[in-house]
């Protein structure tokens, strides 16, 4: 059976016209993100992004009705490849030691991306959350699960093991995703002022981290990084 062109499909079973509609949203994001990187996230107009990636602005209006919406693309994309990462990090034989790596690669990699991570305190709003359709609402949701999924897994393992103690997972989380707050606010204002004297964004990503593991081990700081060199022995 022969297909016309534009019914024509790849090996991922997307037609022709769906290729055409990925790519341009890809060349918007991809556009939008250096413009953002270039001028900052809240200066630059969809009609910016427009001109730049040279497609009209009702165009873009297809794929984004808003530029909140690309706001909450990029975030998503950018928090579903940190997942990712986390996801294939190699697993250690005390499930705690993966979840302190873990959080310490995520440190890293926020501070990496410290444009993504502005955008990411954005969207967590609740105004620009009520703002947003159904269908973000739901992808932010899912992927809300997925990070409290992994979690919980190792969370899971490690009292399976015997190496941890909780009362509630939940519980832990909150204060967990709290801490993590306080870091994306530092990335996101560029640092330390004069006032924290010479601490580095190395040094404090280390304290924090071992400083979260502590308090989910239930332990004094002292005490968990005794542990962690027991682990590495």
């Amino acid at each position: 059976m022969v297909l016309f062109a534009n019914e024509r499909m790849d090996a991922t079973g997307m037609g022709y016209q769906d290729q055409v509609f990925a790519q341009r949203e890809q060349l918007l994001l991809t556009t939008a993100r250096e413009l953002f990187l270039a001028h900052g996230w809240e200066q630059v107009s969809v009609a910016r992004v427009a001109e730049a990636a040279g497609i009209g602005k009702g165009t873009v209006y297809r794929h984004f009705p808003t530029k909140e919406a690309i706001y909450a693309q990029l975030v998503l994309a950018f928090s579903r490849r940190c997942l990712e990462t986390y996801r294939q990090m190699p697993a250690e034989a005390n499930p705690l030691l993966t979840m302190h790596r873990i959080i310490r690669r995520a440190f890293d990699l926020m501070n990496a991306n410290r444009m993504e991570v502005q955008l990411c305190l954005h969207c967590e709003r609740p105004e620009f959350q009520d703002r947003l359709d159904d269908a973000y609402r739901a992808r932010f949701r899912e992927l809300d699960q997925d990070y409290f999924d992994l979690f919980n897994g190792l969370a899971g393992e490690a009292v399976a093991g015997g190496l941890l103690k909780l009362g509630s997972v939940e519980e832990v989380h909150s204060g967990v995703e709290t801490a993590f707050h306080g870091v994306m606010t530092r990335i996101a204002i560029g640092g330390f002022g004069a006032c924290y004297g010479p601490e580095t964004m190395e040094s404090y990503f280390d304290h924090v981290a071992d400083f979260l593991m502590a308090g989910i081990v239930g332990t004094s700081q002292d005490a968990w990084k005794r542990g962690i060199a027991l682990c590495r022995t």
